[in-house]
């Protein structure tokens, strides 16, 4: 079931603390899980900002729907990571922290030590290259799932993460992903309208990311300058395209997204141009120790160190009805910031997010709750009702969409959405991953980079 038919009346129901946490425990409907416990026990794998906040959004959501959650395992690539992010849940968390020293893991297949240390639920937010292998392990452990986005990089990892989530289904597992548009009351209040015909027929949209300056760079020194290039580049993932996707799929994503929501379903088509302008000069100010531009060598004639996702993309989207949409994004030093979407009708447009204009008029105003913290609350309250939300393919979907962006941008060429499907065997994952030499692919040239 998709997320977008939780209502925002339903979720309000549950999220007082008062008399719907109190029933449910008092006619015994609890679920037990691990060790025969009435409470959640979480794992996150990918100890970073995003993981712990996702730690915390989650309790944060069990408080609201009145789960009984606790944080029983860690996993990072680093060793770090992995024990601050214990010392950080025991400072916040208190009691709801049972990290035992032996449930600190770290090193690349520490996702299987998180996985295999008695937890009902994973929380995944390593970086998005790891997310199809970790995640199908994990629900072929039984775990219920919360993954950020984007869930892959490639068609292949795509196509791992919806075998996966079929396999969710028949184990009656949870699966929900970071979109925390599809969870936020004022999105799908909008998005009830919309599918309802309030703006007609849906002729056109645009979405947005961008541009509004650079991204974070981790400089190869102090600490990190014991890193193999491998391990480094892991640490500063967002620069290369086996390890983010690239811009478009790490933060365009939630538009991208949206419009798709608003579509029911992926474009059929794709055609997409971009590059790379000013991302060197966001990044070369930020290098200290410039010695290891050189020792990290060049590829096609740019040094490694940069990194080799674009700056700027922009494509049109072809829907099945034959509306076309327009996507935007990228990161440019000292540009206008822009973010969000907006949907074209035959009666009427919308920002999608609690405004439409035309002959049905609508202005949301009703409770805007973090929807970091719905989504998570959601995906328990499913759990606990036996009616495990799954997202599963919905996201990889929309992850594939962003990825076919990227593809045409990359090689200057059209796509049609049933060959990205079904037959593209691009998989930039590099395999066997271990401490040692980099993996640098060269800054794709549209027309010279083949489409695979």
């Amino acid at each position: 079931m998709d997320s977008s038919s939780v209502s925002r009346r339903s979720f309000m129901k549950t999220s007082a603390l008062t008399a719907g946490a109190a029933v449910l425990a008092d006619i015994g409907t609890k679920q037990v899980f691990a060790a025969g416990s009435d409470k959640i026990k979480i794992g996150l794998i990918g100890c970073g900002g995003r993981g712990k906040g996702a730690v915390n959004d989650c309790f944060n959501g069990a408080k609201h729907v009145g789960a009984k959650v606790e944080i029983v395992a860690v996993g990072d690539l680093f060793e770090e990571q992995a024990r601050n992010a214990k010392k950080s849940f025991a400072e916040k968390l208190g009691e709801g922290c049972k990290i035992n020293d032996d449930h600190v893991f770290w090193g690349f297949d520490a996702y299987k030590k998180v996985i295999e240390s008695g937890v009902d639920m994973i929380i995944h937010a390593g970086p998005p290259a790891f997310r199809p292998p970790h995640i199908k392990a994990a629900i072929e452990a039984g775990k219920n799932i919360f993954m950020e986005k984007p869930v892959a990089v490639d068609p292949v990892g795509c196509r791992m993460i919806i075998e996966a989530s079929k396999m969710a289904t028949e184990k009656k597992l949870g699966v929900v992903c970071g979109t925390q548009r599809r969870h936020a009351p004022n999105y799908l209040e909008t998005m009830k309208r919309i599918h309802n015909g309030d703006i007609g027929e849906l002729v056109s949209g645009q979405c947005y990311w961008g541009f509004g300056g650079g991204i974070w760079f981790r400089d190869k020194i102090g600490p990190f300058e014991q890193l193999s290039d491998l391990e480094w580049q892991c640490h500063n993932w967002y620069h290369w395209d086996w390890l983010s996707g690239d811009q478009i799929c790490e933060q365009h994503i939630h538009n991208i997204d949206v419009l798709n929501w608003c579509f029911n379903g992926p474009p059929k088509k794709i055609f997409a141009a971009g590059g790379r302008l000013s991302r060197d000069n966001q990044i070369l100010p930020h290098i200290k120790n410039t010695a290891n531009l050189e020792r990290m060598g060049k590829t096609d004639g740019h040094y490694n160190m940069l990194g080799n996702i674009y700056d700027h993309m922009a494509a049109e989207l072809e829907y099945p009805n034959g509306a076309r949409c327009v996507s935007i994004s990228g990161h440019v030093t000292g540009g206008s910031s822009r973010v969000g979407e907006r949907i074209v009708g035959t009666k009427g447009t919308s920002n999608c997010s609690g405004k439409i204009e035309g002959e049905k008029p609508f202005d949301y105003k009703g409770e805007s709750p973090s929807s970091m913290t719905l989504e998570h609350a959601d995906l328990l309250k499913s759990i606990m009702d036996g009616k495990p939300l799954n997202e599963g393919i919905r996201i990889a979907e929309s992850t594939l969409t962003a990825i076919g962006i990227r593809m045409s941008c990359y090689t200057g060429r059209e796509l049609q959405w049933d060959w990205l499907l079904n037959a593209s065997k691009l998989d930039i994952v590099p395999k066997d991953l271990k401490p040692g030499p980099g993996h640098f692919p060269a800054i794709a040239v549209p027309g010279v980079t083949k489409l695979i």
